[in-house]
């Protein structure tokens, strides 16, 4: 056959489903999955090949909604119990060149583990994994367990030998075309689709192709390099990695997923099965902190710090980096009957661990109205454009946590206190939401099918509160005026912290480490700290009220319905602090000035 004969002479594969999902990496296998146990006819599309199917990938930290919908919806509990158990979250700054977590240093930590008692009210043994056991899993292997899922589920085409060409969206209400063909071209083929969901990570196949790029503000822009090392054994890990509480309990710092702070830049820390450790730096590309490539910027930051001196270019097992790591769409599900969820849509920072999370989410409303359209015939409008106003919303709250924190403020310790503890506000006010996601998800294992009335319930209520920018106690705000509120808060935090540095306010280096059970800072101690032996806001443990326990089949557990309040109130104390603080240090400088004038 000539090398110029005609394309056509290939045979074309054709295939009708309810749903096609492109991309095959974990947003797209759970989408997949999550539809198919709707009881939808799924199609999922792709072509991996044998280097991205052996990837290590970034070494996955699971936070806020990640762990529920994958133990649940991806039948995963099991090997997430296998994987390295997360103890939390710690933050620090200040260790460029220190050996020790020495008092030089602030430190912001949350422990999530749970006191046993609080596990043995549980009704279903299950929830208190779903809800609260976090993981650092192996993104790979996990990706593989997921794919061999959906190539047997009832329901779904796995279509893993091409990649997607062309969509062509129906003028008048039915079906896509979505045209595929395989990378040496030998096979091809067409899918009609009522719905689209384009899962195909930075290739962002529907966000190019339909223009729905929105435009970011300059000045902020970042690249981010990893690494995951071999041979990084408990060993590595001594004394100087474990943290006392005032009541003699102790953590692990690196059995938290660590974040490192520096001027500019910050590297995460995340502990993995089987001795293997992901590294990362993230940085701020309009002021690099080390000149070079970013495998160069990566190795000299690291390098700044004695307390990583473990880690060997020799047990490097896979290096990657993306210069620009932020975007995003202006729709996330569009009338049009196709959506965009996970980096087909948006990514912001590797910073909390947000991006699986948010897909999760996401991926729930979209099946929601999906699901609604398919079975009705018909679009919920009014959700639809609350789940794109919500969802842009959420992004960027998340991008203003991290925003902030690259700037010269981070050296503020008073700046890195509350701001973390704004971050805590907007994640603790998602608890009820994150409860009951945690009970649907338990008890329909995803099948609206198999939905009671209650069940009904919680996901209505769900539909319009499962939002970071929609959680009590500003549920009642529109979304975009929430996440105006946080980033204007984030600002003012960081424009204090700049004057203060600027004008040689020294503050002592703060930490505030926490648990589940003792869940709060003593903000209330900020205006004493320098007449403090140590400046540490961390609270001893006290023994909480019964009314606080949950047994996992309330509807609005009453610790969990005013936790975002509690904090809120906590950061609005401290911020007020700063205020008051901050304009009275910059009187007595106006009027030493006159002073000095006369």
């Amino acid at each position: 056959m000539s090398v110029n004969a005609p394309e056509a002479a290939a045979p074309w594969e054709s295939v009708r489903a309810d749903v096609c999902v492109i991309g095959s990496g974990m947003v797209g296998l759970i989408n997949a999955i999550a539809y198919a146990k709707r009881g939808l006819s799924v199609v999922c599309i792709d072509q991996p090949t044998e280097k991205q199917l052996a990837s290590y990938k970034v070494g996955e930290s699971l936070l806020i909604y990640s762990n529920s919908f994958l133990r649940v919806l991806g039948e995963l509990d099991e090997s997430f119990q296998k994987s390295f158990h997360k103890a939390g979250f710690w933050m620090a700054h200040g260790m460029e060149g220190r050996t020790e977590f020495d008092e030089s240093v602030s430190e912001w930590g949350f422990e999530s583990g749970l006191p046993q008692h609080w596990i043995d009210k549980a009704v279903n043994p299950l929830f208190p994994r779903v809800m609260f056991e976090d993981s650092q899993i192996v993104r790979p292997e996990i990706e593989a367990e997921l794919r061999e899922k959906a190539r047997k589920m009832e329901g779904i085409t796995f279509l893993d030998r091409g990649l997607v060409r062309e969509v062509d969206l129906s003028p008048e209400g039915g079906d896509h075309l979505v045209t595929w063909q395989s990378r040496n071209r030998k096979e091809k083929g067409r899918i009609d689709a009522r719905w689209i969901v384009d899962c195909s990570g930075r290739t962002r196949l529907l966000a190019r192709r339909f223009g729905h790029d929105l435009p970011l503000d300059s000045g902020f822009e970042t690249t981010a390099a990893w690494g995951q090392f071999s041979h990084c054994t408990d060993d590595l890990f001594d004394e100087r990695w474990t943290y006392h509480f005032p009541d003699g309990d102790t953590a692990r710092r690196d059995r938290n997923t660590l974040h490192l702070w520096g001027a500019g830049y910050w590297i995460w820390i995340i502990r993995l099965n089987g001795d293997r450790v992901s590294v990362g730096v993230t940085y701020d590309r309009n002021r690099p902190p080390e000149e070079g490539n970013a495998r160069e910027v990566f190795w000299k930051i690291l390098r700044r710090y004695p307390v990583l001196d473990w880690l060997d270019e020799k047990n490097l097992l896979e290096f990657s980096a993306y210069k620009d790591v932020q975007h995003c769409t202006d729709t996330f599900v569009s009338p049009q009957r196709y959506a965009m969820v996970g980096d087909a849509s948006s990514i912001i920072d590797a910073y909390y661990s947000q991006g699986l999370s948010l897909s999760m989410t996401t991926s729930w409303h979209i099946a929601n109205i999906a699901e609604q359209d398919i079975r009705d015939g018909g679009l919920d409008v009014d959700y639809l454009n609350h789940v794109n106003r919500a969802v842009t919303a959420d992004w960027r709250i998340m991008r203003s946590m991290v925003r902030s924190k690259y700037s010269e403020a981070i050296a503020d310790s008073r700046f890195f206190i509350l701001d973390h503890l704004l971050d805590l506000t907007v994640f603790g006010a998602a608890m009820l939401g994150r409860f009951r996601a945690t009970r649907w998800l338990i008890e329909t294992e995803g099948r609206t099918a198999d939905e009671t009335p209650e069940h009904v319930r919680l996901r209505t209520g769900l539909s319009r509160r499962m939002y970071l920018s929609q959680s009590a106690p500003w549920h009642h705000l529109d979304p975009q005026r929430v996440a105006d509120l946080v980033e204007a808060w984030h600002r003012g935090l960081e424009r204090r912290a700049k004057w203060r540095l600027e004008n040689g306010v020294d503050l002592p280096a703060t930490k505030a480490a926490m648990r589940a059970y003792a869940a709060l800072p003593g903000i209330w101690r900020l205006p004493f700290l320098d007449r403090m032996p140590k400046a540490d806001l961390t609270l001893k443990a006290v023994k909480e009220p019964g009314f606080t326990s949950v047994t996992g089949t309330e509807y609005r557990p009453p610790v969990m319905a005013v936790s975002g309040s509690l904090v809120l109130a906590l950061a609005g104390l401290g911020t007020l602090f700063d205020i008051a603080d901050t304009n009275a240090r910059k009187l007595r400088k106006l009027v030493r000035s006159l002073r000095h004038r006369r």
